[in-house]
């Protein structure tokens, strides 16, 4: 059902679901159950007059004198803010040139630049050498003009709603009667309908109440608008069909595996993905900030893109074909806290959608040693969902109960075994000699080249490569050496006493 817009002496009239508006000779159309875009609610204040203000200024300032807002005005905009971000990066090059001879150098930069700092604890040194660096293309310690030039034509901040291009995108969208052109009472109507729209009680004014309810929706606007350009930046493979999106979002998985890719001194983390059975392809978006293998199993063959993320350097797959795996190792075009609250999910899901064009059907929040899919997902607005309890690996009797209990409570997984040549990987795959953390410790343990004297205090006993990776992080671990015994190598012997 559609409603016709009809105008009143007042100007805006709001009757049940019917949104009546002024100038009738220009009276558009809007669906029943009509919302307020977010460039709608952008700056919406109390008061109706100061809001319709404040909704109109990039466009008077942007549309002509013919008072109509079209595409070709979008990007004469765009083209202005191009030209301003040039002029801006040249004139730092010419402000800071001091001697004048075209080449600008770090001592030069940084003499003119931290004039216009003001005293602070802060280290501005590193953070103008970083800045100089954006300008020195080459990288040989001296900016040119026509690199400064190439460096200012870089493509900014990517083009939202907080630029002027980017509002100006916005109001383009709203147009009511999909023209491809936004007039200026085309404009005051819909201003005038938002406006009405969240003034429940009709009182021409809103009240703190209500504008809260404006605030909280703009701030999800905001969230995900962020994420978008967040996501953007990831280069997501665009779905090619109908998959079925999921996306695995944890810190650590909660198991280590049996070998590594990041060397010998650094922990690998690994975590199952179990695809049930069905006839839905489905696209599978895996993140985290652990290096992380993820081991894919079930109907597999219904995978047809697998994604593997990471704050690291390193990522890896197993179970699939290497031409379904996507690797995005040292991934920083994302943030945190992505699925934390359900604002936050809701962002990220829209975001997905955008990137690779199929709406997300559900997400898992960790850390999960084992999640099944889809029937462990949970639906973007309920996430963060429940998390699936596991079993602690059994301690055998006799052992020293520390390692025991540190690796149940932060690898409740245990050790998996995982073969390297079977991994689909970022990085070099390689068997850890020892295994990682208190896996490695328990080992040692068994096989009697470390002897407990205490609370987490250890004998070497027999010659060993290495201590385990990751046992001097976070871990108040204290090892001796026996008489004979030569000490192991490797960046934790420094806990060897």
């Amino acid at each position: 059902m559609r409603v016709a817009l009809r105008a009143t002496a007042s100007g805006i009239c709001i009757a049940g679901l019917f949104t009546c508006l002024a100038t009738p000779s220009e009276a558009q159309e809007l669906p029943n159950g009509w919302r307020p875009a977010p460039a709608l609610r952008q700056g919406m204040t109390s008061f109706p007059e100061s809001y319709m203000a404040q909704l109109f200024q990039p466009f008077r300032a942007s549309a002509g004198p013919d008072r109509v807002l079209r595409q070709e005005d979008v990007e004469r905009s765009k083209q202005i803010a191009a030209a301003r971000q040039r002029a801006s990066g040249v004139a730092a090059f010419f402000s800071s040139d001091l001697d004048g001879d075209g080449r600008l150098t770090l001592a030069e930069f940084k003499d003119a630049q931290e004039q216009s700092w003001y005293e602070t604890s802060i280290d501005i040194s590193s953070a103008l050498g970083q800045r100089f660096a954006k300008l020195d293309l080459d990288g040989n310690g001296t900016v040119t003009f026509e690199e400064a030039k190439a460096a200012a034509e870089k493509p900014g901040q990517a083009e939202s709603g907080r630029d002027v291009a980017g509002r100006l995108q916005q109001l383009l969208a709203v147009d009511p009667n999909h023209d491809g052109t936004l007039t200026a009472t085309e404009l005051e109507q819909l201003g005038r309908a938002a406006f009405a729209y969240y003034d429940h009680d009709r009182d021409g004014v809103l009240s703190k109440a209500e504008r809260t309810v404006v605030s909280a929706e703009n701030s999800q606007d905001n969230e995900v608008l962020q994420r978008k350009e967040e996501v953007a930046g990831c280069k997501f493979p665009r779905a090619v069909g109908q998959e079925e999106v999921f996306f695995a979002n944890t810190v650590g998985v909660g198991a280590l595996s049996s070998v590594s890719l990041v060397g010998q001194d650094e922990v690998t983390e690994t975590a199952e993905i179990v695809v049930e059975p069905g006839e839905t392809p489905l696209y599978i978006v895996a993140l985290a900030r652990l290096p992380t293998i993820w081991r894919v199993t079930g109907d597999v063959k219904r995978v047809t893109r697998f994604v593997a993320m990471s704050s690291t350097k390193a990522a890896g797959v197993v179970g699939l074909p290497k031409d379904v795996v996507t690797l995005l190792p040292d991934t920083d075009c994302i943030s945190t806290r992505l699925t934390d609250r359900p604002s936050a999910a809701q962002a990220t899901a829209a975001a997905f959608q955008d990137a690779i064009g199929r709406p997300v059907r559900g997400m898992f929040d960790g850390p999960r040693v084992s999640m099944k899919l889809p029937s462990d997902a949970t639906v973007p607005e309920k996430t963060p969902g429940k998390r699936t309890a596991v079993p602690p690996p059994r301690m055998p009797a006799g052992l020293d109960a520390d390692p025991y209990k540190i690796l149940r409570s932060r690898h409740p997984g245990g050790l998996v075994e995982i073969n390297a040549g079977g991994v689909v990987a970022s990085a070099d795959v390689v068997p850890y000699q020892i295994p990682p953390a208190e896996a490695g410790l328990i080992k040692l343990l068994q096989d009697g080249s470390i002897e407990s004297n205490g609370r987490q205090f250890y004998t070497i006993r027999k010659p060993i490569a290495r201590l385990p990776a990751g046992v001097g992080r976070g871990n108040q671990y204290v090892f001796d050496v026996a008489p004979g015994i030569e000490p192991p190598s490797g960046p934790f012997n420094r806990l060897i006493k």
